[in-house]
């Protein structure tokens, strides 16, 4: 398995929207992508504004399928600077050394 967390802050008055792109990503992949496993969108109480992102794939390729194919990255790369004030990875991506075997 592949995957990452990431930890976005969200500019003030943006949530709604940011967390609609990340949700239509997630529909996307449910949809069209057998490799996407995880696309997960969490809040935290106490970090207003803070959205974490988790996702995890099947493999790297998987990965790439969603990154290069999936309307809503292509959108989510245009309209992040308008809507996150900055990011961070918490757990960069790589590969999942506990995942089970198939």
């Amino acid at each position: 398995m592949y995957g990452g967390l990431a930890r976005f802050v969200v500019k003030p008055g943006r949530r709604d929207e940011f967390v609609e792109v990340l949700r239509w990503s997630a529909r996307v992949a449910r949809e069209s992508e057998p490799g996407t496993l995880r696309l997960d969108t969490w809040e935290v109480d106490g970090e207003e504004n803070v959205i974490y992102g988790y996702e995890a794939y099947r493999d790297v390729a998987a990965f790439e399928e969603h990154v290069g194919k999936n309307p809503a990255v292509q959108h989510f790369g245009k309209v992040m600077n308008d809507l996150v004030e900055g990011w961070t990875f918490v757990i960069p991506f790589g590969e999942n050394l506990s995942a089970l075997e198939d």
